[in-house]
């Protein structure tokens, strides 16, 4: 796969059959430049028999193999050279090491995961040298040395340019200027008009003088490549049409030249040295611009690795004979972090590498990686993310990846992969074209200048077209050149693979991470039906209380509410369910604002599957209380011991808990029916008095107190995303494990018609296939287009095979997504899925 974009190709190839040094060869023969060569991964192959093959990586994907390049001071002689070899090699973790008497440089291959950068510089200092770090960012061995490559390209063809413009430039004052729009009376044209010797005047022996070391030094590169593409590959290209054009131009017009010359003719013939000047400059302009444009589209993530800082720094916790803690600082550079170093991370600074809070709590900016603006609360033990902002308070923090483990690292060779990986079709038909354009185009430039010709030897060619002194075979011969040196396809190689770098390039800054390339973009812009997940997509895959009603009286409702919310949240808190969770978390937001805070201990709990709890709960307060009494007026002033019942209301029912007598059946009613309607499950709260109070014991001592509507609920900006794509005329699609009535109405909420409700994951892929066998009617949105299609019968309707993509997260949405034409995971996704997902 060679890439015109990023100047580099990757092979895969039998090392039994061919080798680097043989495909190095190749590729030079052709007349191109191998800068660097590196194996990415090695494969072993073992066969019994030419038809049985195994395959065994020898990469182990756990790695977080870097080189480490050190100066190293001290050295004198070739045994200082083995002994820092010996020692580093034995290293747990290293791999290879090589040393260099002469540079006095060490290049170290090892795994960040054993052992890290100042172990090995520690090592070399113990036997007695003085190793410090070459300045080279981990990253640099990619992208950036993609730009440096760019930038030095850019400087050799500006240099060509510039050194053309300045034959270029007299070329275009004496050819065009002074012998074209100046009068034939002009002292300065008549002065270039005079002829030194019969047939040859002064301005043609300058533009000839100009002309040649144009052609044939800042033209050479065209002839190298454009004669060993031919001789080598058997195949024509952009610099065979450029060596071919400008040749013919240039000794058309030295023939031109020498014909009169050598008839000692009165009048010189017109020559067109000017013609081959022009077009050499004008391409190495282009190709200058060219390469201007192709170097802007590795800004974007060039400006990803500057996200992270240079230095950081290291702390040190040591104890004194007292047991006292104190913390040594030390700046390091970022290349020097470990796994497991202590970090200190200040106010306003960028987060080094990845790891965890070790000490203290911060908000964090991680718009840059994530899309989302909103500051992200960290504590103790939560995981921290490289480049991200600490935005308030200092923090330390312990290393888990650094170099490129970490996820920024990730993040940009993922978007190298895509920009390198498989090419999208329409990239494959501009190669496919590419491949025969030249072959036509001077195919035509011959038939063209044939014609011409013959047009001219039969006499059609009228003489006011001819200039004077000119044959209508030179006269033919600008026809053939014209059509070879203005047909250039790079443009039409070049268009898609800088609509893909840029467009991966700027997805990545927004959180898009596309791993399928040029072919993963061609079907997004194809697709015209789209699948989403519910839970965990559409949704937040985690449950809510929607809303509660308290069933106490107006006048007594806010006096009783905060104690009876604080023993829900206790009762609830003991269970592991995903609707007490959910309820836990409810009550202690409701209560985080309250002024009065009662002490509620749990003495017994119950968890009945499929129906819910019953706690036995003990309040200590000085202030009376009776929760039971629905009624302004107390009968009993205190009661401290009660049993609670949580859950369905068949479970409450059974433990003799009622509603509320100040309550009708219709008002009981009226918010279940709405929350069933919308999906909501109901979890209903009953409390009676602990049975040890015997002077409570009443016919009907258990009362329903509160209901509360749960929910999973769908993320904010899911409705304007199923609003947008609708727009688009893509058919959305909603697929759940979830019970038909919940499912219709998220997707009601969301204004999705299309629901497949209780789908288990092994359907999921078959729902899949479903959709991709289904007929899909194709409507031209482009006006435009619309016009071109075609109308001879207007009622039949054009059916096309959909493009289907499916959006999932869970490991169940796997075989949907590898199903699917295009696979698309959210962040938040297993790493199953995500390795599913396009």
């Amino acid at each position: 796969s060679v890439n015109l974009l990023t100047n580099n190709a990757v092979l895969e190839f039998d090392k039994s059959k061919t080798s680097i040094e043989q495909i190095r060869t190749s590729i030079c023969n052709i007349g191109y430049e191998v800068k660097d060569v590196n194996i990415e991964e090695q494969i072993i192959r073992t066969s019994a028999n030419d038809s049985a093959i195994n395959v065994v990586s020898t990469i182990n994907e756990a790695k977080n193999t870097i080189i480490t390049n050190l100066s190293i001071n001290g050295m004198t002689c070739a045994s200082c050279v083995n002994t820092i070899q010996q020692m580093v090699e034995s290293l747990p973790g290293v791999e290879q090491t090589s040393v260099n008497l002469l540079t006095a440089e060490a290049s170290i291959k090892h795994d960040l995961n054993q052992i890290g950068t100042r172990d090995v510089m520690k090592v070399i200092e113990e036997i007695g040298f003085e190793p410090r770090l070459l300045k080279k960012n981990i990253l640099d061995q990619g992208e950036n040395n993609l730009r440096k490559r760019s930038e030095r390209e850019q400087k050799k063809l500006k240099k060509r340019f510039l050194f053309s413009l300045l034959f270029a430039v007299p070329t275009f004052i004496i050819a065009m200027i002074f012998m074209l729009a100046l009068p034939s009376t002009n002292k300065i044209r008549m002065a270039f008009e005079y002829q030194l010797t019969p047939g040859l005047e002064v301005s043609t022996l300058i533009l000839f003088i100009l002309s040649t070391p144009v052609q044939f030094i800042l033209g050479y590169p065209f002839y190298v490549k454009g004669i060993r593409s031919v001789w080598y590959s058997r195949q024509a290209n952009m610099d065979t049409l450029v060596a071919v054009g400008t040749t013919v131009t240039y000794f058309g017009s030295l023939f031109n030249v020498l014909i009169p010359i050598a008839e000692r003719r009165s009048e010189s013939s017109n020559q067109f040295f000017e013609t081959s000047v022009f077009l050499i400059t004008f391409v190495w302009l282009g190709r200058w611009m060219e390469a201007k444009a192709k170097g802007k589209t590795f800004e974007t993530i060039t400006k990803l690795m500057e996200l992270q800082p240079e230095k950081t720094t290291l702390i040190t916790i040591n104890y004194d004979s007292k047991g006292r803690e104190f913390l040594d600082e030390k700046e390091i550079d970022l290349e020097l972090i470990q796994v497991g170093d202590i970090l200190k991370v200040n106010p306003g600074s960028r987060i080094p590498c990845d790891g965890e809070i070790f000490r203290g709590t911060t908000s964090l900016d991680e718009s840059m990686l994530t899309g989302e603006s909103i500051p992200v609360i960290k504590s103790v033990g939560d995981g921290v993310i490289t480049a991200t902002v600490n935005l308030t308070s200092m923090i330390l923090m312990k290393a888990t990846r650094v170099g490129l483990d970490t996820t920024l690292s990730r993040i940009i060779d993922l978007v190298q992969q895509a920009q390198s990986s498989k090419k999208a079709p329409i990239e494959s038909l501009a190669d496919r074209i590419a491949q025969i354009f030249v072959p036509v185009v001077i195919t035509l430039a011959i038939v063209d200048f044939i014609v011409w010709v013959l047009l001219g030897a039969t006499g059609k060619i009228p003489v006011a077209w001819l200039p004077s002194n000119e044959n209508y075979v030179i006269f033919s011969l600008f026809f053939a050149i014209s059509v070879m040196v203005i047909a250039c396809p790079c443009a039409m190689g070049l268009a898609s693979p800088t609509a893909i770098m840029v467009g991966t390039g700027v997805a990545a800054r927004y959180g898009i991470l596309i791993k399928g390339g040029g072919e993963a973009i061609e079907k997004a812009f194809q697709l015209n039906t789209i699948v989403f997940d519910k839970t965990g997509t559409l949704t937040y895959g985690k449950p809510r209380v929607i809303d509660t009603r308290i069933l106490y009286e107006k006048s007594i409702s806010d006096e009783r509410s905060g104690l009876l919310l604080q023993i829900i949240g206790t009762v609830e808190s003991s269970s592991n369910h995903p609707l007490a969770k959910a309820v836990s978390q409810y009550v202690n937001e409701c209560l985080s604002e309250e002024k009065h805070s009662y002490h509620v201990t749990i003495d017994s709990v119950t968890e009945t599957p499929g129906r819910g709890l019953h706690a036995t709960v003990t309040i200590n307060h000085n202030i009376p209380h009776n929760l039971l009494s629905t009624e302004t007026t107390n009968s009993i002033s205190n009661i401290s011991s009660y049993n609670v019942f949580i859950g369905n209301e068949r479970w409450l029912n059974e433990s003799g808990c009622v509603y509320p007598s100040h309550l009708t059946h219709e008002q009981v009613e009226v918010s279940l029916r709405e929350w069933q309607n919308s999906g909501h499950s109901i979890v209903l709260v009953g409390l009676s008095a602990n049975s040890k109070n015997d002077e409570l014991k009443q016919e009907n001592s258990g009362y329903i107190l509160a209901q509360l509507g749960i929910a999973d609920m769908p993320r904010p900006e899911a409705l304007k995303t199923i609003s947008a794509l609708k727009s688009l005329g893509i058919e959305v699609w909603m697929m759940t494990g979830d019970h038909l009535i919940t499912a219709k109405s998220i997707a009601k909420q969301l204004g999705i018609e299309n629901v497949l409700a209780e789908v288990t994951p092994e359907m999921k892929a078959d729902k899949i296939k479903w959709l991709q066998r289904r007929g899909h009617e194709i409507h031209q949105n482009n006006k435009f287009l619309r016009s071109f299609t075609c109308r001879r019968d207007t009622a039949a309707k054009q059916i096309q095979r959909p493009i289907v993509a499916m959006i999932g997260d869970g490991i169940n949405d796997s075989p949907a997504l590898a199903q699917a034409d295009l696979s698309i995971s959210i962040a938040s996704a297993t790493d199953v899925a995500i390795e599913s997902a396009s």
